[in-house]
């Protein structure tokens, strides 16, 4: 790759950390954001309420996604990528600064409630657009490129940890609740300007900047009318990524306190998971450059549907150290997730690429990371199943799905403009 390409996968991938960043902090300070936001006597608790905002940010995040990419397909990727990193980080830095319902009453909560939607919406095109771009950018390693911006996501996450962790270390409660939760969302509204201003110098892709006389602008309804079965693969491939973080990063923190599992080990095996997850990511999506990416996926879903089950077993009969467990976690669910983003992209012309991307890793990751804990919290107590069901369930979804993706073959012009040289089309 030249310089200019390192450049700009470099640039890419801080869109997906954004994404995860602000999203993650928000669950992390949920208590903290109902206190200031929603008080006592409004017939559910404040952290109840909190985190339903949280919930109406994630399921903004579709029509975000549908918006951004057709703004990414007709107008470039450039715009919707620079529109999506501004608003964002707007919106991150006014919820670090918005008054609290002590001083602006039910304003402060509406205005909470729509700053979250606003970044639900722009949030929503900001991971695909950072995969199309990968995708776009050079020829040569399109699943490592997607790779590195999986990395940044999962590093993301192990940020937003040590950020959480350094404020309740310093802070009392009664200043978490004061002020502390406000830093997480300063430091996030900060990194996103700062992403704004260096995406300013970005170019196009060199796909579409070479194709861009010769685009068809095709309707909305063609995204669903030709390209259903793909959609709709895409949705089900997303399942399995979605439902991992669901069940590792969310739902399982709070099932392993009930089982005697101290807040430290847990915390611990978690960032250890971060950090095995974003080195065996590159693994994977390399390998997948070198194979058929499609066989490495479904690998990653076989082996999701055997792991997690003895996963549940271990960690109820405390037989192998937490660590260890979430390390192999780790290695386990990166086969999926250094795969699935450059697969679902490569299903799709270009005309739609952002669009269709951005549409189906939406609809797949939320359904999967809002739905999973619940099922997973439902199967457990009320249902006195193992939890491992829920990621058993998804990655057989996800196995079967990953037989309608297929695989568009790049205009010769848009090979020789990203490589410099002709290159055969793999099949």
């Amino acid at each position: 790759m030249t310089a200019r390409q390192r450049w700009t996968i470099l640039v890419a991938s801080t869109g997906g950390a954004l994404e995860v960043f602000d999203f993650v902090i928000y669950g992390f300070f949920a208590r903290s954001i109902g206190a200031a936001f929603f008080p006592s006597g409004t017939g559910a608790s404040g952290e109840t309420l909190s985190f339903v905002v949280l919930a109406i940010g994630y399921l903004s995040r579709p029509v975000g996604g549908i918006l951004f990419g057709r703004l990414g397909d007709i107008y470039g990727r450039r715009i919707a990528f620079l529109s999506s990193a501004m608003i964002a980080a707007i919106a991150t830095f006014l919820i670090g600064l918005l008054p609290s319902y002590r001083d602006w009453g039910v304003w402060a909560s509406a205005l909470l409630v729509l700053l979250r939607l606003v970044q639900g919406l722009c949030l929503g095109g900001e991971l695909p657009g950072a995969v199309v771009y990968a995708v776009e950018t050079a020829r040569a390693r399109p699943g490592l490129l997607c790779g590195i911006v999986f990395v940044a996501v999962n590093l993301a996450l192990f940020f937003a940890t040590c950020v959480n962790l350094a404020l309740q270390r310093s802070l009392t409660a009664l200043q978490m609740d004061a002020y502390g939760w406000r830093l997480g969302f300063l430091i996030g509204g900060a990194v996103g300007l700062l992403s704004f201003a260096i995406r300013r110098r970005l170019a196009e892709s060199d796909e579409y900047a070479r194709t861009i006389g010769a685009r068809r602008r095709e309707p909305f309804s063609a995204l669903f009318r030709r390209h259903c079965v793909q959609l709709l693969s895409g949705v089900g491939v997303c399942l399995l990524v979605g439902a991992s973080s669901g069940i590792f990063i969310a739902y399982l923190p709070s099932y392993l306190q009930v089982i005697h599992y101290d807040d430290a080990q847990i915390t611990r095996a978690q960032m250890q998971y971060f950090l095995v997850i974003a080195l065996c990511i590159l693994v994977a999506s390399h390998i997948g450059d070198l194979v058929p990416r499609r066989h490495v996926f479904r690998a990653g879903a076989v082996l999701s549907a055997l792991f997690t089950p003895w996963f549940f077993f271990a960690v109820a009969r405390h037989s192998v150290s937490l660590s260890a467990l979430y390390v192999m976690a780790g290695v386990v669910a990166s086969l999926a997730n250094g795969t699935f983003a450059c697969a679902i992209a490569e299903s799709f012309p270009l005309d739609v690429r952002f669009s269709c991307v951005a549409t189906a890793m939406n609809l797949g990751l939320v359904t999967a990371l809002g739905l999973t804990p619940l099922a997973a919290h439902v199967l457990e107590h009320s249902l006195r199943a193992s939890p491992a069901y829920v990621t058993e369930a998804c990655a057989l979804l996800a196995f079967a799905a990953s037989f309608g993706l297929t695989h568009q073959r790049r205009p010769a012009g848009a090979i020789e403009a990203s490589m410099g040289s002709p290159l055969r089309e793999r099949p």
